[in-house]
């Protein structure tokens, strides 16, 4: 699966090297009064990741004059700490003391703490600079806290025991993978960016402990390793 990921991405960035750019658009106008007006710097934010616990911030810089840009993705995970006793974990098993708590979304957990970086090369593909394709790398780390049984090693009169108890417990997520979207950047002279964009990325989760929980039941779970769907948008102003 990751050879193939890395073929397509390989092959769609080829393809749209390859695109000419120094043609003009049907009206015969010239592509250069865009590429002195678009702004060389943008600052975006992601507004619907706060679905995600995520705070999203993107910077692109564009390369000299041409249509080629790098955009930098800074994220911040943080869910406060919730003690929530309507649900616990055994083993990779979770349970819920009421249905309509069961996590259809994910699975539940506590606290989430994290962070990620995401680069990638982004290049327009028309004449007003609208429509762009984008592919890079993703990582991030997480520690998720989550309420479960487990065996917990204590000391007393200098002699050690373990017990079987309920408590709170931590699982540390790597992610690694690639992103492969397009995008559609309202045209502006000015400032103010808007951006809707969508697409797909391969996601690659290590546990540091696999006798824990592993959140990887869906999509849209922490740990899950496979193919996710991106679409989102970004709101933000360019500078220079």
């Amino acid at each position: 699966m990751m050879k193939k990921i890395v073929y397509l991405l390989m092959l769609a960035v080829g393809l749209t090297t390859n695109h000419s750019f120094a043609q003009k658009p049907a009206d015969g106008t010239s592509v250069k009064p865009y590429a002195l007006t678009q702004k060389k710097f943008t600052v975006t934010a992601q507004p619907l990741q706060i679905f995600n616990w995520c705070l999203r911030h993107d910077f692109d810089i564009r390369l000299g004059d041409s249509p080629n840009w790098l955009q930098f993705g800074l994220s911040v995970y943080y869910r406060p700490l919730k003690n929530n006793d309507n649900y616990y974990y055994e083993g990779n098993e979770y349970y819920n003391r009421y249905y309509w708590n069961a996590g259809w979304f994910r699975e539940p957990f506590s606290e989430l703490r994290g962070y990620g970086l995401d680069i990638n090369y982004k290049r327009f593909l028309d004449a007003r600079r609208s429509l762009y394709f984008a592919a890079g790398l993703s990582y991030s780390r997480l520690d998720i806290k989550y309420k479960g049984w487990f065996w917990k090693d204590y000391f007393e009169d200098g002699l050690q025991y373990s017990k079987y108890v309920r408590d709170f417990n931590t699982q540390q997520i790597t992610r690694q993978g690639f992103n492969l979207f397009f995008g559609h950047q309202i045209p502006n002279r000015r400032s103010f960016v808007f951006d809707l964009f969508w697409g797909f990325a391969y996601r690659r989760s290590f546990l540091a402990d696999k006798n824990k929980p592993a959140f990887d039941r869906g999509m849209f779970s922490y740990g899950y390793t496979g193919i996710v769907l991106l679409s989102g948008i970004r709101v933000g102003f360019g500078l220079k």
